[in-house]
């Protein structure tokens, strides 16, 4: 009976993956009066109660696996450097440790598929169902960000009910516009083809705002064409679309009648300029002041941690990096890592800790690419899918968060580690428990 609990918590995660992906901060927490909590703190503390309650449901997956060994180095570094700031910095280090902590999506999502591998069912159907809501959200959510400081906000806090960012918005259309081309049973060719004209209208409209996003997102397709077996005429239509959607708008000049962020237009004309900033041409506007402002900044904390001789080691955890470098005034929270998740990995954990970090990734893609081959030679084309499509999650992530930092939160980080952890799961070659493994099998017979 305790097993269930890894239940539990897939059903909870995928209920938590959803909020995030249509209300972004807005959900992050159950506001309550004086004590904000942290709902995936929440769903991960439902994880570590149950695997204390079946061990062996998370300890088969990490002996199986040699990636999840690599993991369990890098979170375990993490915890190393991050124990010294607790006594100094407190709550704070503990806060900048999610850098690292919440890899335990992972172990906890891989568990809860050895538990009751039917929950991956469960899941894509659950995708299936809320595509089309979230592709009639996501472009309305991502016009009205602009508005947020100006409407209410969730009781007994300072977040706007409509504090979605762009860059979440992005991965959140991308994930769905795969999820169309690689788990398509569900829908006839015309469409899918209408809502993906919706999910590219929504990456557009947060292109103009982040690039980071766009190169996010142009990565991520680019690794779900590279999977598809008509990825050349998939891809020629995507193009095609998207010249003639950007030609009539610069031509009509169509614009949407809301302010941008930082002065950026929601129009074809912004949309081209950021394009253009990406192969390094002036930049109009605040575009090019952007950039200075994170290289600066990069520098400045890169610079410091030589400085303080712990470029092997980190920094560790709890010290606002971007005031100890003058980026910010002391006093001033809004901004503590490098804003770029990679650098800040390697700030905070040194050469040490981006070398595991690299090594995860590399060993983590090597994986499923091999992976894929072997289940299309097999014909489990429906675990084959869900691997590509936990591979176009992960890379428009990793893309866009050399941008952006998002891996420091739950909204973007959860649902990248889950996508580690079902990738794996999907890909293993070892019947973690007899008599489990073979609910992707059935599911194979049922699409």
């Amino acid at each position: 009976m305790s097993s269930y609990l890894f239940v539990m918590y897939g059903r909870l995660l995928a209920f938590l993956l959803a909020g995030y992906l249509f209300f972004d901060r807005a959900f992050a927490y159950l506001h309550l009066p004086g004590s904000p909590v942290f709902i995936a703190e929440m769903v991960l503390g439902v994880g570590v109660l149950a695997a204390v309650m079946s061990t062996r449901y998370l300890k088969v997956p990490i002996r199986d696996e040699p990636i999840f060994a690599l993991l369990l180095a890098f979170a375990v570094w993490g915890l190393i450097r991050t124990l010294p700031g607790v006594g100094t910095y407190g709550l704070d280090a503990v806060r900048d440790a999610a850098l690292w902590y919440y890899c335990l999506f992972t172990f906890f999502a891989a568990a809860a598929l050895a538990r009751s591998p039917e929950l991956l069912d469960r899941m894509i159907d659950g995708l299936n169902r809320l595509t089309p809501w979230l592709l009639l959200w996501l472009p309305l959510a991502i016009v009205l960000i602009p508005l947020a400081p100006s409407v209410p906000k969730v009781p007994f806090s300072d977040v706007s009910v409509l504090s979605h960012k762009v860059g979440s918005a992005t991965i959140a259309a991308l994930l769905a516009l795969g999820g169309l081309w690689l788990l398509p049973w569900t829908r006839s060719h015309r469409s899918r083809a209408w809502w993906s004209v919706l999910a590219l209208v929504a990456i557009a409209l947060a292109a103009t705002q982040n690039r980071g996003g766009l190169l996010g997102a142009l990565a991520g397709g680019a690794v779900g064409l590279a999977f598809l077996h008509n990825r050349l005429a998939l891809a020629a239509r995507f193009v095609l679309i998207i010249a003639i959607g950007l030609g009539l708008a610069s031509l009509l000049s169509l614009s949407v009648p809301v302010a941008g962020l930082q002065g950026r237009d929601y129009s074809a004309s912004q949309l081209i300029a950021n394009i253009a900033s990406l192969g390094g041409q002036d930049s109009p506007g605040n575009l090019g002041g952007t950039v200075e402002g994170r290289e600066q900044l990069w520098t400045r904390i890169l610079a410091k941690q030589r400085a303080d001789h712990h470029l092997v080691d980190g920094s560790g955890f709890g010290q606002n990096l971007a005031a100890e470098v003058g980026v910010l005034d002391e006093g001033k929270d809004t901004l503590r890592s490098p804003h770029n998740s990679h650098l800040h990995i390697m700030a905070r954990l040194g050469l040490v800790g981006i070398g595991l970090w690299i090594a995860l990734w590399a060993g983590w893609y090597w994986r499923l690419v091999a992976g894929c081959r072997r289940l299309a030679r097999e014909g489990s084309h429906v675990r084959r899918q869900v691997a590509v499509l936990s591979m176009m999650v992960t890379t428009t992530v990793l893309v866009s968060c050399f941008f952006d930092p998002q891996l420091e939160g739950a909204q973007v980080a959860a649902l990248l580690w889950t996508a580690f952890g079902i990738g794996v799961a999907v890909t293993t070659v070892r019947p973690w428990f007899p008599g489990t493994t073979d609910a992707p099998a059935q599911s194979e017979q049922r699409r």
